[in-house]
């Protein structure tokens, strides 16, 4: 009984991990019922709290939001790969996942889509911003960059010098910001 929230969360975590995202929101709810604090607090579509989510001194907006309580991103896993404050968001990474510069190109443009979604409230990005950040992180191939864009596929929509991420996008670059968080954190 003396264990720290962050300790409880992990064993959560570790216990409802195998199942499909429906079934982790019904579970938490019924605990939550259980402990008869089903009503306590305004709770967003995903059962998270919209208020108090560890973003007090930013300004976020409603979209973002959304997209955080979705794929469960914290605070925390946000931090280690951006620099949030109000109307700002920079990508402050110092590396980006990738077996190739493609890999890691298609990893700076989802990133920069997040940081679109962070700053604006729309998972939009630059062109010239996006290739300034795969430089930074030695993703950019400049006789292939175009090509490596391309690879993004479906996860982005757009025509150069602007793009928007689309639903996949963003849940892939949910999964990625997890990917990295995971491994700086083990």
């Amino acid at each position: 009984m003396d264990k720290s929230p962050a300790e409880l969360s992990l064993e959560i975590y570790n216990i409802l991990l195998p199942y499909e995202s429906d079934v982790r929101k019904r579970v938490v709810q019924s605990a939550l019922t259980l402990l008869g604090e089903s009503n306590a607090g305004a709770m967003g579509q995903s059962g998270l709290p919209v208020a108090g989510i560890g973003f007090d001194d930013v300004k976020l907006g409603p979209k973002a939001i959304r997209w955080l309580q979705k794929h469960a991103v914290s605070r925390e896993m946000l931090d280690e790969i951006y620099h949030l404050s109000d109307g700002a968001a920079d990508i402050i990474a110092n590396s980006v996942p990738g077996a190739s510069k493609r890999e890691m190109t298609v990893n700076c443009y989802l990133l920069s889509g997040i940081r679109g979604l962070l700053k604006d409230d729309a998972p939009l990005l630059d062109e010239t911003e996006a290739i300034a950040v795969c430089k930074r992180l030695t993703a950019y191939d400049k006789n292939n960059h175009t090509s490596h864009r391309q690879a993004v596929g479906n996860r982005m929509t757009g025509n150069k010098p602007r793009f928007t991420l689309t639903g996949p996008g963003e849940s892939a670059a949910a999964e990625l910001i997890r990917q990295m968080t995971s491994s700086t954190s083990s």
